[in-house]
């Protein structure tokens, strides 16, 4: 028997072990076929990207929890979404790279499945071809690298696609690298046969999940950046044929983003090894629901009707989850923006269970500077002088050229959202706060009237593409490099709206086991506080503190949030709640509560007379509040709804103490 026979012989037979079979060898996309050995018909795999170190750069670490998250799962393959030999690929099949970086790393018995793997810029400066070699799967038979590939499951089709062929600079402005183009030929018709044959493959597919995995982002605000040529060139296909996910590496972060004119998913997944900390472009953040840019892994559960993404760091903590439902098939959304009917579409709720709270980043002006304004209380569609409060709003807005907008919950009344459908939120928000000085991001929380609705509704990205300004979560941090801004969720501290609902019903999904989720959110707002090392550190949640207001003190805040605000030095804490603007300076710490719940409707005459202490400020009317931030000094302005100046606070972290005008 020949040398090439024996392993065609042998490529048959591993292959077979594996549960997939060879369906297709012609010149289209070669076709793999794995199915899945669940009795419940789901499919789960890991995918990891840029890994291929030898062990370092955690790149060990991130396997064992691989191994572990594997074993969980019961995974039924994984998916390397390229670099996967650094820094130049291997020299060729006998390269000892392979098993250093492969073999002896990927260990667990979890992981002894089928591994997908494309091929990454950093895999062709070395002997390409060697990855593709059936020789190496002799060596772990774990092995399958191709350059663009379908596997096809009862559930999904997977469509691996060969992105660095793409990239001019490759060809044009190599650098001091060498590239191994043995078996692309001329660029362009490698690239023109390649989208033809996976536009066709895209179009015939009646798959319920269609997943497209490639080795460079599409969009990304890490590093690299977005890949224009994929935005010209492959993300039109993407978009006509329905596809639900498109997962790459590339960026050594963890990223998901949201495609603005699709229901696609951009999901990074490029932190197997080697990570470039903070490495992020702050005016790309169109559609960004999450970045991290530490090590980590990402995995993935489909079942008939629902996707599950997790993204992991090293230590095994979910930082962010993505799901989606093929539920809605069919769908439309109203007005978004031009956008037009999305058919099949997919349902996406975004949900951040982490030990770390997931951070978003908004550069400040050029002069260092930030400034915004800050409203709550406030979906009413335009009535109880919402609408004058926006003129208003808009007005300051304008003249301070506002960075973005904070509200502090309670964002639709009288019980949030019905769905993402509901015309309540174009009609509370697109439609009301229309001046030009207000299309700006839109950083809000969640209010107890909120929770009433379908709580997830608001924490849905599908309503970025009805207003792009919107981003509600439920906690987050906001990174502005002079302030930080910790978003709290607030709601779920208040044991009356457990123990004493009245008529209320509320939606607690997502926050069950309440004691559970308050630990956790407790702790990792600890950690973040901790370890910030911003000028200024504000606090945002929906309840006050302090108040001498209808509401008056949030008992359960006071002693479960605030020893932990003073602890870390925190500056200023902003919510909503009592329907009036309030500043309340606290008597053992340099706090400064600051209250903005005059959005809409206001409780007039309501005040506690008994509980002046600290107060400054006090006034049940409607109106809003704007803050100007520098290094070291900020500037709080307290408006009613004529734009009359009521109240400013300076601040001056040379003195941490506040003056009142």
């Amino acid at each position: 028997m020949s040398m090439s026979m024996s392993m065609s012989f042998l490529f048959i037979i591993i292959v077979t072990s594996f549960g997939f079979f060879i369906l297709d060898a012609s010149a289209e996309l070669e076709r793999f076929l794995h199915s899945s050995s669940k009795q419940d018909g789901s499919l789960s795999f890991l995918v990891l990207g840029d890994w291929g170190r030898r062990g370092a750069y955690n790149q060990s670490l991130v396997a064992f929890q691989m191994g572990k998250v594997g074993e969980k799962l019961d995974i039924d393959f994984v998916v390397s979404t390229g670099d996967n030999f650094y820094e130049n690929g291997l020299t060729g099949e006998d390269d000892k790279a392979f098993q250093d970086s492969f073999t002896h790393i990927y260990t667990a018995k979890s992981l002894q499945k089928q591994w997908y793997s494309v091929l990454g810029n950093h895999d062709y400066r070395g002997d390409s071809e060697a990855q593709l070699s059936p020789v190496l799967r002799q060596i772990d038979s774990r092995w399958l690298c191709l350059r663009s590939f379908i596997v096809d499951s009862d559930l999904v089709q997977i469509f691996f696609v060969d992105t660095t062929p793409f990239l001019d600079e490759y060809f044009t402005q190599p650098n001091e690298y060498k590239y191994h183009w043995q078996g692309i030929g001329p660029q362009k018709p490698y690239i023109t046969n390649l989208l033809k044959e996976l536009e066709l493959a895209l179009r015939e597919s009646t798959a319920k999940w269609k997943i497209v995995v490639g080795h460079h982002a599409i969009r990304s605000v890490g590093h690299h950046g977005d890949t224009q040529e994929l935005i010209n060139q492959l993300l039109p296909i993407l978009r006509a044929n329905n596809v639900d996910f498109y997962m790459n590496g590339h960026d050594h972060c963890l990223q998901h983003m949201s495609d603005t004119e699709s229901p696609i998913q951009l999901l990074t997944s490029g932190a197997g090894s080697k990570a470039w900390r903070r490495d992020i472009i702050r005016m790309n953040r169109r559609g960004l629901n999450f970045f991290y840019s530490g090590q980590g892994f990402m995995s993935v559960k489909l079942t008939h009707t629902d996707a599950t993404i997790d993204f992991y760091d090293v230590f095994g903590n979910v930082l962010h989850r993505l799901t989606s439902s093929k539920q809605l098939h069919s769908s439309t959304v109203g007005n978004m923006g031009g956008l037009g009917i999305w058919l099949g579409f997919i349902s996406v709720c975004i949900v951040c269970v982490s030990g770390l709270l997931q951070r978003l980043e908004h550069p400040v002006k050029a002069d260092g500077s930030l400034s915004f304004v800050v409203i709550g209380d406030w979906g009413r569609k335009g009535t109880y002088n919402q609408s004058e409060v926006a003129t208003q709003m808009g007005r300051v807005a304008a003249t301070l050229n506002i960075d973005f907008v904070i509200s502090t919950g309670d964002n639709f009344y009288d019980d949030g959202l019905t769905g993402i459908d509901d015309p309540a939120f174009e009609n509370s928000f697109s439609k009301i706060y229309t001046a030009k000085s207000l299309q700006k991001q839109w950083y809000n929380v969640l209010g107890n009237h909120d929770y009433r609705g379908d709580v997830e509704a608001q924490l849905n990205p599908i309503l970025q593409k009805i207003d792009p300004r919107w981003i509600c979560q439920r906690s987050f941090i906001l990174d502005t490099e002079i302030a930080e801004f910790f978003f709290v969720d607030t709601t779920p501290f208040v044991d009356k709206y457990f123990l004493k609902p009245k008529d209320h019903k509320y939606d607690w999904r997502g926050v069950l086991p309440r004691e559970k989720y308050l630990l956790k959110l407790l702790k990792d707002l600890e950690i973040a506080l901790k370890d910030s090392t911003a000028n200024w550190k504000i606090v945002v949640g929906h309840h006050t503190i302090r108040s001498i207001g209808h509401h008056g003190d949030t008992q359960e805040l006071v002693k479960q949030l605030l020893p932990i605000l003073e602890a870390n030095d925190v500056d200023m804490y902003i919510n909503g709640h009592d329907h009036c603007l309030e500043h309340i300076s606290s008597t053992s710490s340099q706090i400064q509560f600051l209250t903005s719940g005059g959005g809409s409707k206001a409780w007039k005459g309501d005040i506690d007379e008994e509980k002046r202490d600290g107060v400054k400020f006090y006034y049940d009317g409607q109106g809003f509040m704007s803050l100007e931030i520098e290094e070291s000094n900020a500037k709080v302005v307290y408006y009613d709804i004529f734009g009359k100046v009521l109240h400013v606070v300076n601040m001056s972290k040379g003195l941490r103490s506040a003056s009142a005008i």
